[in-house]
């Protein structure tokens, strides 16, 4: 099963996982989809965060695991994935 990613609002800089994030239809478009922060209601943008539990630094860096899944880790835990793999 696939982790939820953790991600930043720019906003307001709470913390989400990705499946406490807002989605609707775009009304601007209709192949594409807004998606918001649940705590702020803004749809400015998220920072993709690293995947090591704890950490709240962007994410960098990436690669497969050894279970095959693409990870995404800050340069500080880029040498896990390394490892990992």
């Amino acid at each position: 099963m696939k982790k939820d990613r953790k991600w930043q609002c720019e906003f307001c800089a709470a913390v989400s996982v990705e499946s406490e994030l807002l989605r609707a239809p775009s009304p601007f478009d209709a192949n594409d989809e807004l998606i918001g922060c649940p705590s702020c209601k803004s749809t400015e943008g998220f920072i993709d965060l690293c995947e090591i539990e704890g950490c709240l630094k962007g994410a960098t860096c990436g690669g497969p695991g050894s279970d095959g899944i693409y990870r995404r880790t800050c340069g500080p835990h880029a040498d896990w994935l390394r490892r990992a793999a």
